[in-house]
């Protein structure tokens, strides 16, 4: 859990899974299948889980940290004139719509659900006492967590078949010393957010919550959208964002929100329907909505353009 969670290695399915990887079957999902590892952060082996590779590792720090490669005078994303550059930054667009929207204050506590490397944290960091952000992946957990003790942290851009330039992350503005020491960061799955609320020490409740690109790479996201009433403060805020992209490899089609015709009427059943049910059925109220961009880089020429519909809930 993208958005955002894995040392701890396992040999079962992981129960989520980032939205990314298994949205496409481009260049840098392909070298994820044989990529050999040369003794960074991530170390490719028998591991089938793709959130634990190399390559998707340096595709999320591009997407978390774009002022990464100014020290080389590299664009980790966008080098072309006339590009999306409107879908840059996603992640501290996420956390500062959640902010936007603002959520009551009662413990000043955020949490990042699916948190990947962490841009989303720092920036909620800034405006909020304490973030608690988790990941699936221990391989972005690590990253985050080496952003935060300022270590230095490099990366591959990608730029035409093997050929790579390697840049150093750099964090955006305003991230200091007193910001990154309010995450906590930890591996943990979204799916057990109601096990976390009840038993897990430290975590507590939170005046606002982001998922971003996550709920569509959860095996169960009923799962996860039950556990909001017990950790979100009234008043409190959610930010979900999602692009709807249900595939099986990553969830059961049992548990998709939408995406599929009722097999009685065959009228096309929509996730955002679904979703809006299910948060009014949780007390919580529909409060924003619209379409977010973002782009993620394959190589020099070839990019992914993703529009997730993100939506604001408040706790009644």
């Amino acid at each position: 859990q993208h958005s955002g969670f894995r040392l701890v290695a396992s040999d079962e399915d992981a129960p989520a899974t980032h939205l990314f990887a298994g949205s496409f079957s481009g260049q840098a999902a392909a070298r994820d299948e044989d990529v050999v590892d040369e003794g960074n952060i991530a170390s490719d082996n028998d591991n089938s889980n793709v959130y634990e590779t190399k390559d998707l590792l340096s595709m999320y720090l591009g997407l978390h940290f774009p002022q990464s490669g100014s020290k080389e005078d590299v664009n980790p994303i966008l080098d072309h004139a006339n590009s999306p550059v409107h879908g840059l930054g996603f992640p501290q667009r996420v956390a500062n719509l959640m902010v936007s929207l603002k959520p009551v204050r009662t413990n000043n506590r955020a949490l990042d659900v699916g948190c990947a490397v962490g841009g989303s944290s720092f920036e909620l960091a800034k405006e909020f006492d304490h973030v608690e952000a988790f990941d699936f992946s221990d391989n972005f957990v690590a990253a985050a967590r080496q952003m935060q003790s300022g270590e230095e942290l490099t990366f591959k851009v990608p730029i035409e078949g093997d050929i790579a330039k390697e840049v150093s992350v750099v964090h955006e503005p305003g991230v200091d010393a007193a910001v990154l020491k309010k995450v906590n960061f930890f591996q943990g799955d979204a799916c057990a957010l109601s096990d976390y609320a009840d038993s897990k020490e430290g975590f507590g409740t939170f005046d606002g919550a982001i998922l971003a690109n996550l709920l569509c790479r959860l095996p169960n996201p009923r799962a996860c959208l039950n556990a909001m009433p017990k950790i979100i403060n009234k008043g409190g805020v959610v930010v979900i964002v999602t692009p709807f992209t249900w595939l099986e490899e990553f969830t059961p089609r049992s548990k998709w929100l939408g995406g599929f015709n009722d097999p009685v009427s065959q009228k096309p059943m929509y996730s955002k329907d679904k979703l809006k049910e299910i948060m009014e059925d949780l007390d919580f109220e529909k409060i924003h909505e619209e379409q977010m961009p973002l782009v993620i880089r394959e190589h020099q020429r070839k990019y992914q353009y993703i529009i997730s519909e993100a939506t604001g809930w408040r706790k009644k």
